[in-house]
């Protein structure tokens, strides 16, 4: 994302700058120090920096993405990593027709007049021709599939390009028939979009055209890569890092003098604009490219990324790591994931120790404005992921604004971490800008930096390390320390470090932090030890460093008060926790700082403690807790721990009115490796008012409960919750059908249990492996009959699988090549259904398997259950529609069913379930599933 230029008018720019200094909120720069910055400091607004943006795209031709604040074209380059807009092109004859020369390929049919009319003519006489099919857009995420408006979804732009030249330069060139009048020559001349800055529309009948769109012909490729957004997200994200007199408002981004370049990572014919095979990783090694070609300093701003796995160790983390050892002059942003509120939820690749990783903020005025909530400070929003193994997010930037957006697009607020991270890079922007005039001797290293950015940070009140990293972001604040380290020389000191603590969850129960998911057992007596290492020391035989040693909690005690490292030997700080300070159930957060032992006192690394104390559940309090007159002011978070005992088969959870008092909650549970499980939403109307939600399928340890006060609850919340659990176990694995009727239950908990059955055989199901080798998608046919309402298929893959991709999406197609229905993994397991809504006796479909690895197409195998719903399938029959299940003792179920009439095929099997109902509000609290043979 980048580009050259020149400093005109200031006090013009200046004007606009200090005009929105007062009125801007829609897109917030009060609380950040965005505008205090600018108003020290109006021509450092970004100019001289490139911002590049890894998204779904960006329209150069909308207000506020035209031109930078000095007039210069903002968007300076656009290439497309996905292949979306691919189309190749054929070689091209000229022929004669009634007097009328037209460029013909007669084998592909495609032909369109304008020959002798062009304003170019091709240097060796060698034309070639090609469609831009409208079926392009068949499945866009944007909506888009009549692009011009004219009623018809099939139209075929055709298209002439061929190398040229003018003013002593060779160029391609190309005349795109936009119009669709059949002829070339009132169309004018498209070169690549880097040299001329070309951008073009496709005229629509009906209003604005959808996207403006830029093209790079690779006639070794025999291929034309047109660009556009057609998932709105890039060009939203291109608005805030760096827009300038965006509509009417005449809004600015974070960094209005900064270029833009446009890297598309997104293929937005796939869910959610995802990422294909190497998309991402070809992205960045372009920035890395143009990063070191431009003396203008360069920027990234990504804000795609899934859940972690095995946080850190990623395929993709990995290559962000190296890539910025050997580069540390490019400078990475990314979002940190939207998966919150739980703790261990930050992303790939956000959990890179390479990148700046961003949370999300509401900021106070953003909120009153645009979503109407009465908050009175800013605050973190829900979603924006937490830290835990790794110590993200770096930093929290405001994560809602109205920004730019292409004319498909109805709605111009949106809110995430996507709109955090080009935040954050605008700021990046706004002191690289900056630097560069004041400094303009000194290179920065991306990690000094971000250290700066995270040490200048705002700590917003309330929130721990995990929630916030370094604070809220503070461009005023972190230019005044930059400045304060570069004069005192740091830089020439400045060095980075490697941690690793035990954290029991993790490969090899190492982390970069010590991290306890389950700190019952622990005992003032233990002692824990983090493993310190210089990754790029200052060589010199007799280098060492003293380091004094402080913790910020009273709890975590290191047992020294000084390091020492020498050279790049491995250090260790040993710390203890005082259980007498731990003084309940939570989370405990610390940080423990390492600065020099010398009159700088300078801040060289840190080293993180979590430790989470869960509640126990056990006879003495009959598998319950209850905690009452709970208050939340609002957009404030509670967190509750549970730990999963022995043999517990569900979790079931209520949020209740206290007496009359106003409740506006929503409520979340994370499993052990922190994805969220469980949603709820609770509004009271009465003190009779509850919500019950249950779990089951429980894994063993720790679970976070989370309560969220509703952040438009102008009073607050209060409410009472409950957390219980239940211990009812099928013990066999029967198959049932002609020679089995019976399953074996055992209720492991001391507590009477009873419950309401009902069961049902409700269609079939197959399991089946997939093993991909080198592929970069993976089709399954199937079909849907008659009497079949629907399939789901679940698709897992393993850990280190994961870890190999930066998206793996999945989608059903018809025969005709729409998408029924399309879905995603965001951690490694998932599923994707659909409905059967089609006419006739069978429909032919496929399920197809899109793994975007970061490398080139590798090896993995893909467990799939396919299960089938019917609508007519068969009802179990009980004894008795009640069961009473007493403390340990087994009883034996019976069940009476008959076979469905449905014929299924031979490597399926009938599949069922039996409901477990909640004999005080029949509704299921878990379920049996069952598997049939007839």
């Amino acid at each position: 994302m980048k580009l050259k230029f020149i400093i005109p008018a200031i006090l013009l720019s200046l004007s606009c700058l200090i005009a929105q200094e007062y009125s801007q909120t829609f897109l917030s720069l009060k609380n950040t120090g965005v505008d205090a910055f600018l108003k020290k400091y109006p021509q450092y607004d970004g100019r001289g920096t490139i911002i590049f943006v890894l998204d779904t795209g960006l329209d150069m031709g909308i207000d506020g993405l035209k031109k930078t604040s000095t007039d210069q074209t903002k968007v300076i380059d656009v290439q497309d990593f996905t292949g979306e807009g691919d189309v190749s092109f054929v070689p091209a004859d000229v022929n004669e027709e009634s007097g009328i020369k037209y460029f013909v390929n007669e084998k592909s049919g495609y032909k369109v007049a304008g020959v002798d009319k062009l304003s170019y003519k091709a240097e060796d006489n060698k034309y070639f021709i090609g469609v831009l099919p409208e079926k392009l857009w068949l499945n866009s995420n944007s909506g888009v599939r009549d692009v011009n408006g004219n009623g018809t979804e099939n139209d075929k732009f055709c298209f002439v390009t061929f190398k040229t030249k003018a003013d002593g330069k060779d160029f391609w060139v190309l005349y795109l028939d936009t119009n669709l009048n059949g002829d070339l020559s009132d169309e004018k001349p498209l070169r690549n979009y880097k040299e001329n800055f070309d951008a073009f529309t496709i005229p629509n009948a009906k209003g604005l055209p959808k996207f403006t769109m830029g093209l790079n012909i690779f006639p070794e490729e025999n291929k034309v890569s047109f660009f556009f957004d057609d998932g709105g997200h890039g060009t939203h994200c291109s608005g805030i890092t760096a827009g300038y007199r965006i509509g009417d408002e005449q809004l600015n981004g974070v960094a209005p003098g900064a270029n833009l370049i446009g890297l598309k990572i997104g293929n937005n014919n796939y869910p959610g604009g995802a990422t294909v095979t190497e998309s991402m990783k070809k992205a960045y090694l372009y920035a890395d490219k143009i990063s070191k070609e431009r003396k203008e300093p360069c920027i990234v701003t990504m804000s795609f990324g899934i859940g972690s796995e095995i946080e850190g160790q990623a395929d993709m983390e990995k290559f962000l790591d190296d890539l910025t050892a050997k580069n540390p002059y490019l400078y990475i942003c990314t979002s940190n994931g939207n998966d919150g509120p739980g703790i261990s939820t930050a992303g790939l690749p956000a959990s890179s120790y390479a990148v700046l990783a961003s949370g999300a903020a509401l900021a106070e005025e953003v909120g009153n404005d645009l979503y109407g909530a009465m908050v009175g400070k800013d605050i973190i929003l829900h979603f924006s992921s937490r830290g835990g193994e790794v110590r993200k997010p770096d930093i929290i930037s405001p994560g809602a604004a109205a920004s730019t957006i292409p004319n498909y697009a109805r709605g111009d607020v949106m809110w995430g971490t996507s709109m955090a991270s080009p935040y954050t890079a605008g700021v990046v922007s706004l002191l690289l800008s900056a630097a560069k005039v004041d400094f303009p001797d000194v290179k920065i290293p991306s990690q000094f930096l971000f250290k700066v950015i995270r040490q200048s940070g705002t700590k917003l009140e309330g929130y721990t390390h995990l929630d916030q990293g370094g604070g809220y972001i503070n461009a005023l604040n972190a230019y005044e320390l930059l400045k304060k380290y570069i004069k005192e020389g740091e830089l020439e000191k400045f060095e980075t470090y490697y941690t690793s603590s035990f954290a029991p969850n993790m490969p090899a129960q190492r982390a970069e932090n010590l991290y306890i998911r389950n700190g019952s057992y622990i005992k003032s007596t233990d002692n824990f030890t983090f493993m310190v290492k210089r990754n790029n020391f200052i060589k010199n035989d007799k280098f060492y460093r003293i380091y004094n040693l402080k913790s910020d909690q009273d709890w975590l005690v290191p047992t020294s008060r000084k390091l020492h490292l020498r050279n790049d030997q491995n250090g260790y700080v040993s710390v203890k926790l005082d259980r007498s300070k731990m003084t309940g159930p939570g989370l405990y957060n610390g940080m423990i700082y390492a600065t020099r032992d010398d009159r700088s006192n300078f801040p060289e690394f840190e080293m993180m403690a979590t430790v989470v104390i869960p509640y126990q559940f056990n006879s003495a309090n009959n598998y319950a807790m209850v905690w009452n007159n709970q208050l939340l002011s609002p957009g404030i978070l509670k967190r509750y721990f549970l730990e999963v005992p022995v043999g517990a088969s569900d979790l079931h959870v209520r949020i209740s009115a206290e007496g009359n008092k106003f409740s506006s909650v929503r409520f979340y549970v994370n499993d052990p490796n922190g994805e969220a499980k469980l949603l709820g939403i609770f509004n009271s109307e009465d003190e009779n008012d509850f919500v019950d939600r249950y779990l089951g399928d429980l894994e063993p340890g720790v679970y976070e409960l989370d309560v969220l006060g509703n952040f438009n609850a102008k009073a607050g919340s209060t409410f009472d919750l409950m957390a219980e659990f239940d211990g009812v176990n099928r013990m066999d694995n029967n198959i049932l059908g002609t020679k089995k009727n019976s399953i074996q239950l055992e209720n492991v908990f001391d507590k009477v249990q009873m419950y309401n059955l009902e069961g049902d055989i409700t269609g079939y199901r197959k399991v089946f492996e997939v093993h991909m080798d080198s592929v970069k998608t993976y089709d399954i046919p199937f079909e849907l009959k008659k009497g079949e309402t629907s399939k789901t298929f679940k698709i897992e893959i393993s850990k280190e699988d994961f870890n190999k991709v930066t998206d793996f999406t999945y989608a059903v197609y018809d025969s005709a090549g729409e998408a029924q229905a399309t879905g995603g993994l965001s951690y490694r397991t998932g599923d994707i259904t659909i409905n059967n809504k089609f006419k006739g006796d069978a429909t032919k479909l496929k399920l197809v398997l899109i793994p975007a690895y970061t490398n080139k197409a590798g090896v993995m195998d893909v467990k799939i259950t396919e299960t089938t719903e019917l609508a007519n399938g068969s009802k179990i029959k009980f004894k008795n529609n009640s069961i009473t299940l007493y403390p340990t003792a087994k009883e034996t179920l019976s069940l009476e069913f008959k076979k469905p009439e449905f014929s299924i095929p031979s490597d399926s099997k009938f599949n069922g379930k039996i409901e477990f109902k909640s004999i005080r509000t029949d509704k299921t609290e878990f379920e049996v599933p069952l598997i049939f043979e007839f």
